[in-house]
């Protein structure tokens, strides 16, 4: 599925990526934190090959009255691709929640309402 590699510093840089971080307040978090966050959502974009503006985008639909919507059918995609991604990316335990729970916080963040799991202290 992955034909692009997306650079850390574009991901970075994109609209959606920069309310993420005004609105979860990770600004002020360490630079090492933040590159992580970059980092994986970057590794995700090329995963599911869309920019992270692209994957939001793709998440909204018009409805017959012209309103905008979240599509409910691609948001279950999308949650099954991050599960995917976290599962290829070789994550397991903890760090498999709270990698997939990063990357649905952006969603999030950016208006696409999508709930993970919570951490049990078990696979």
């Amino acid at each position: 599925m992955t034909s692009s590699t997306f650079d850390v510093a574009a991901v970075a840089s994109a609209t959606t990526v920069r309310r993420w971080f005004t609105s979860a307040r990770y600004d002020g978090d360490p630079d090492e934190e933040k590159q992580a966050r970059y980092q994986l959502l970057a590794d995700f974009c090329s995963h599911i090959d869309q920019s992270p503006d692209e994957l939001v985008e793709s998440l909204i639909r018009t409805t017959k009255k012209g309103d905008l919507a979240i599509s409910s059918k691609r948001r279950t995609v999308v949650d099954a691709s991050i599960n995917e991604f976290v599962e290829k990316a070789g994550y397991t335990g903890r760090d498999a929640v709270v990698n997939g729970n990063t990357l649905r916080s952006f969603l999030v963040h950016n208006g696409i309402f999508i709930q993970g799991r919570a951490w049990t202290g078990r696979s």
